[in-house]
């Protein structure tokens, strides 16, 4: 009874397995035929409306309809995919090239100094001349350490020698006055603020603190030196330390420092 139970369920459920296939086939052969006959209704109008739209030519016996050799085009799958890809190609968003600022112009750095020099404004002339180093010691001035007056310029300050600020020369007081401002390539910036006797004409001489320094990083040069401040006949500790700071600052000497010098 039990086996005879067993049989008969399995031919319901294989019953039932075949009206479930049955049923979908038929579902997707209907949607098939209305997909068809949807085509072939637009390939239908198509052709209704290319036959009454087809140009008239009018000729000197009788009018002559012209019709296309093929009313309907039919495309390929590919040639759909393809046309899909070419427009989204064609409408998708284009890098933008974003033009370049014009940067400022740079002003001219000296690669062996640390400050920058004047701007051409900034400067008032130039002038070539012979520049030599000398250094606060008996060779250069006949003054030992214990000296009172062992590295006191002429005009009072305390020699000073400073890359990345200014440092103390010495100059002939009828060609750069004392507190003239100069700008002297490889050295930096250079304020008169002493004077000495071999020291005429175009020559000046460029403080450096031990003879060594002066014949390993200058010796004797003869350099086109800017001038940036004429000076009025005095250097003070004060004018120094205030034109120090100001370079230390800019890097340079900045106009409101010129200005309030003038």
């Amino acid at each position: 009874m039990k086996k005879q139970f067993s049989i008969q369920k399995k031919h319901i459920r294989g019953l039932l397995v075949g009206c479930v296939m049955f049923a979908g086939m038929t579902i997707s052969l209907n949607q098939a035929d209305a997909y068809t006959f949807e085509e072939e209704s637009a390939v239908l109008h198509v052709e209704s409306r290319s036959s009454s739209e087809a140009p008239i030519i009018e000729t000197s016996s009788k009018p002559i309809q012209e019709f296309p050799e093929q009313l309907s085009v039919q495309y390929s799958d590919e040639a759909q995919l393809t046309t899909m890809v070419y427009m989204a190609l064609l409408w998708s968003p284009q890098p933008m090239v974003i033009p370049r600022h014009e940067l400022p112009e740079k002003q001219v750095v000296d690669p062996a100094m640390p400050v920058l020099a004047p701007r051409s404004e900034q400067v008032l002339g130039t002038q070539k001349v012979t520049a030599t180093g000398y250094t606060a010691g008996v060779e250069s001035t006949g003054k030992g350490p214990k000296h009172p007056q062992y590295g006191i310029t002429y005009s009072g300050v305390k020699v000073r020698r400073d890359k990345e600020t200014v440092s103390t020369i010495a100059a002939d007081p009828k060609l750069f006055p004392m507190g003239s401002i100069l700008y002297i390539p490889g050295y930096g910036y250079g304020i008169v603020a002493d004077t000495g006797s071999a020291i005429k004409g175009n020559k000046i001489d460029l403080y450096f603190p031990t003879t060594k320094q002066v014949y390993k990083e200058w010796g004797k040069k003869d350099v086109e030196v800017q001038v940036i401040r004429q000076g009025a006949g005095k250097c003070t500790e004060k004018m120094l330390s205030e034109l120090a700071d100001a370079i230390d600052v800019y890097k340079s000497v900045p106009d409101s420092w010129l200005d309030k010098a003038i």
